[in-house]
């Protein structure tokens, strides 16, 4: 599943790819992926062109000259990659966007996949995207902003930090390791975490999200021109203890556990990190 690393290097290599092309047309497969028709999704779009390429939280947003705003969605993981003209069409494909110079890009969503439009005046009001919190690697996410997101909050560490409402971008992947990194149960209170606990936690988060961005974010995601990325490794190497179950912790030599934490499944050091 596409994180804020793996967003990140999509979404910059989309600006720099797609910025200046001109939409020549839609092919949409799976019509329950789009928000509006696809007759008029295609019409609103059609010879316009992408002026940049952002992201907000795991949304990847392409502005046209005309006033609309493409907003796309891995969902729980996707192929969306980039072809010169001429390249046969993947075998499989919901999304096929083409360009006037014969350039297109194709999304295979492997589930809850979305290509969304709307006025680029109202892509603040979309009701998925406008509650997306501020993403770590924003300039405006330093550990102050950090501790005042925290203070008073009484939920537990692990659901709060995958709402996207709160930050924007961790998701379960990432989630195991930060919280390992912290010495931080999943279940763990904000409300029972020490200022040094807090302070942990950001720094956590900071050095697993940097370390797969400055690797080219995970193995298994395809980037935009088909390549993987460098983070994970042969044999995961890079997680400390996600989906490593049984596997000696290593800073302890404790095995590895999974446990059940509300709708995901959460792995960790018993020893490292106890439930205070």
């Amino acid at each position: 599943m596409a994180e804020l690393p793996e967003i990140a290097k999509y979404t910059a290599q989309m600006d720099e790819t797609l910025r200046g092309r001109v939409m020549a047309d839609v092919v949409i497969l799976q019509e329950k992926c789009c928000n509006i028709p696809p007759d008029e999704l295609v019409a609103r779009i059609r010879g316009a062109a992408v002026t940049r390429v952002q992201y907000r939280g795991k949304w990847i947003t392409h502005t046209l000259d005309n006033g609309e705003t493409i907003l796309l969605n891995y969902g729980m993981g996707a192929d969306v990659i980039f072809a010169e003209a001429g390249t046969p069409d993947p075998e499989k494909y919901q999304i096929k966007v083409v360009f006037t110079d014969g350039t297109f890009y194709t999304a295979k969503f492997w589930w809850f996949g979305m290509f969304h439009l709307c006025p680029t005046a109202d892509v603040d009001n979309h009701p998925s995207y406008k509650d997306v919190a501020l993403d770590p690697f924003n300039s405006a996410f330093t550990e102050e902003y950090f501790a005042q997101l925290l203070s008073g909050k009484r939920t537990q560490v692990k659901s709060f930090m995958l709402n996207q409402k709160n930050i924007g971008g961790i998701g379960n992947m990432y989630a195991h390791d930060i919280l390992w990194e912290a010495r931080l149960h999943p279940q763990t209170k904000i409300s029972a975490m020490t200022e040094a606990e807090v302070l942990g936690l950001y720094g956590a988060i900071q050095k697993v999200l940097g370390a797969s961005r400055d690797r080219g974010s995970f193995e298994w995601e395809k980037d935009f021109h088909g390549q993987p990325g460098g983070w994970g490794g042969e044999g995961r190497d890079d997680f400390k203890v996600g989906y490593l179950e049984g596997e000696p912790c290593p800073r302890c030599a404790t095995a590895i556990i999974m446990l059940k934490t509300g709708s995901t499944s959460s792995y960790l050091c018993p020893q490292c990190q106890v439930l205070a």
